[in-house]
């Protein structure tokens, strides 16, 4: 095989994304030795040990993340910002990986490219996700309690106002009923059934057929407030 058909099938398989050796070796078994020759000319560009990219430009980050092969999950508040129509605009993106390796190699290609990845690693994926556009993404249900639980309550709320006809609420409530927000001992189904009163008394009808609940005044009450507030007045 030579080194110009090697690269043809490199772009056919990963072009837009990342790759390891490993991968490059079912391609043939020199790949070691290929990859080197090519990372001298250019064709190729080392990212990690044991990982490179095939030189392309992007649009922004998500053309990136669409066009990657590696199994990756976009979750919590990035993944909050698809399911409300980005809300709450951040420029750091959250996702969760299965292998060790491939999260190196996304950080390190992310710094170089001038991007913020904060990338898990999960032995077992722990997030419920669904394809949305070509990406992985944490399902609405997991995304909403996940967010509630960091404290991120205008990402989850949005969520649940803006997505309230898609939401599956049994599988919300199974959810969140034993996930607390951290370092306090309130239960993210209290902190929805609260929010949910919220908008109703908002609105003035019923929104969310959910019984109402009150909390305790504190910190979280009134982060809540000021969460539903604004959603409410951008709705």
């Amino acid at each position: 095989m030579y080194l110009d058909e090697f690269k043809a099938k490199l772009v056919k398989n990963w072009s837009g994304g990342l790759f390891s050796v490993g991968s490059a070796q079912e391609i043939h078994p020199r790949a070691k030795e290929y990859l080197h020759r090519l990372s001298k000319s250019g064709g190729v560009k080392r990212i990690a040990w044991g990982w490179y990219w095939i030189p392309t430009s992007y649009k922004d980050v998500w053309d990136f993340l669409a066009e990657d092969k590696g199994f990756k999950i976009v979750i919590k508040q990035t993944a909050a910002s698809l399911w409300n129509y980005d809300f709450v605009h951040r420029n750091v993106f959250r996702l969760a990986v299965n292998d060790q390796s491939y999260k190196r190699a996304l950080e390190i290609f992310a710094k170089q490219m001038g991007w913020i990845f904060e990338v898990e690693y999960c032995k077992e994926i722990p997030y419920e996700y669904e394809k949305v556009n070509g990406l992985f993404v944490e399902a609405l249900e997991s995304c909403i309690v996940n967010c509630l639980a960091e404290w991120s309550f205008m990402d989850a709320f949005a969520i649940l106002y803006f997505r309230r006809k898609e939401i599956n609420f049994n599988k919300l409530k199974r959810l969140a009923r034993w996930k607390r927000i951290s370092k306090t001992d309130l239960r993210a189904w209290a902190a929805i059934r609260y929010g949910c009163k919220l908008f109703n008394e908002h609105f003035g009808r019923e929104i969310f057929k959910v019984k109402a609940i009150e909390l305790k005044v504190g910190d979280v009450k009134d982060l809540i407030n000021e969460a539903v507030g604004k959603v409410a007045e951008f709705a």
